[in-house]
């Protein structure tokens, strides 16, 4: 328990993000490059390892760290208020998004729908809205990325007597979806409580944990029709095919450990493939964000629905998500990201520097976001920016002080 405490301990962030990256997008790179060689996997590593070496120096500039002092000025804000705010706001959000959903996932599951039925009802759900409608999926990213789990993480070190009831409706609305990554929401900030051991409700917290990690297999099943075995025919271990969007799962399982080890190396991959390929390798600047375009009046390149038809084939709503490197290098070049890399690094630091343990617990969600999306849509779509201000100029009022909370000489870092 102590080597899971310390490994998890948000001083290890940066090293821990770092060994992650270089591993996935170096060393895996270079192997499936042997056995498959490709340009773009070469360049995805050489990417990968600048990447890494400024993530490293932005965590150790002491840029902000006077923002965390016991004395730094905050405004001081009920935990109440914050928690009310959130969650009325967001059970009105599912009830919108409930009543006027065309198909609800779950429902069409016991409906006998098959997986390809499905995979279109989770995309028209929220994706597919038009008009005013489309405002439901920012909502919706907005809060499930940040706010959502910083609020439900403070209910548990609050010891509120709404917090499971929170969480439940939560689950409710993540399984009605069939989204098994936002499970991961609640699993993270939750495994990082576990190793804080805090006081209140440890193992019902570890029993949260495990159970959700059996509902994100189930929810697997059923986004798949229902199916755990896809009676595909057996494929002789080819690494090429293996890390592509070629290679078909022959099973729930497999289908979770293809998903999280292939998918996201070979996306990476081919989004520098479409980069050089449809754009001759001139940087975007910015033209992949909603954001930024709408800013600066500038068209905008869906990259990441034009990786998608490249590896399967054009989708109105899925897109291939990269890791936030590739994106930063697509349109700002290695200047990109080396800036990008650096505000990585320093962001963990102030997870390592705060004393807000909610906002301590989110820095494993916010390193798996990374993996899989742009930095500023992390910051912007996801809620990180707002989580950030309120690290930066909040204090939450509280019923418990932080060390009611945690066992003694845990927060010695």
């Amino acid at each position: 328990m102590n080597i899971f405490r310390t490994l998890l301990d948000t001083r290890w962030s940066a090293p821990i993000l770092m060994a992650g990256l270089f591993f996935m997008y170096v060393v895996m790179s270079l192997v499936v490059n042997f056995f498959s060689p490709s340009p773009y996997l070469v360049e995805l590593a050489m990417l990968s390892f600048v990447s890494c070496f400024f993530l490293g120096i932005g965590f150790y500039l002491p840029l902000f760290d006077y923002r965390f002092r016991i004395n730094a000025k905050r405004m001081a804000i009920k935990s109440n208020t914050l928690h009310s705010a959130v969650w009325i706001f967001f059970i009105v959000f599912i009830l919108i998004t409930f009543a006027t959903a065309q198909s609800i996932p779950i429902i069409s599951v016991f409906q006998g729908a098959g997986a390809d039925e499905l995979s279109q009802q989770r995309g028209d759900f929220l994706k597919g809205r038009v008009g005013m409608e489309s405002a439901l999926l920012y909502i919706s990213t907005i809060f499930v990325g940040a706010l959502l789990p910083y609020s439900l993480i403070n209910l548990f070190i609050e010891k509120s007597r709404l917090r499971y009831y929170l969480m439940m409706i939560f689950f409710v609305y993540t399984i009605s979806t069939l989204q098994k990554a936002l499970f991961l929401s609640v699993v993270f900030p939750l495994i990082y409580l576990v190793s804080r051991k805090v006081k209140f409700g440890y193992l019902r917290i570890l029993s949260i944990v495990i159970i959700s990690l059996i509902i994100i297999f189930v929810v697997t099943i059923l986004a798949s029709g229902g199916q755990s075995d896809f009676n595909m025919p057996q494929q002789e271990l080819d690494i090429g095919v293996y890390f592509s969007s070629s290679y078909a799962p022959s099973g729930a399982f497999d289908m979770l450990v293809w998903r999280s080890i292939s998918v996201p190396l070979f996306t990476a991959a081919d989004t520098l493939l479409v980069f050089h390929e449809s754009f001759g390798g001139q940087q975007l600047l910015g033209a992949t964000s909603n954001l930024l375009s709408t800013l600066f009046s500038m068209e905008r390149i869906p990259l990441e629905k034009l990786v998608f038809e490249y590896e399967w084939t054009w989708n109105d709503i899925a897109n291939a998500n990269a890791v936030f490197i590739t994106d930063a290098y697509v349109n700002f070049g290695w200047v990109g990201v080396i800036l990008f890399s650096t505000f990585v690094g320093q962001s963990l630091r102030w997870f390592y520097k705060s004393k807000d343990e909610a906002f301590k617990s989110l820095w494993l969600l916010y390193c798996f976001g990374l993996f899989s999306a742009s930095l500023i849509g992390m910051m912007f779509s996801n809620g990180y920016l707002l989580i950030f201000l309120i690290a930066f100029f909040v204090k939450l009022k509280t019923k418990y002080s932080v060390s009611e909370v945690i066992y003694s000489g845990q927060l010695k870092s």
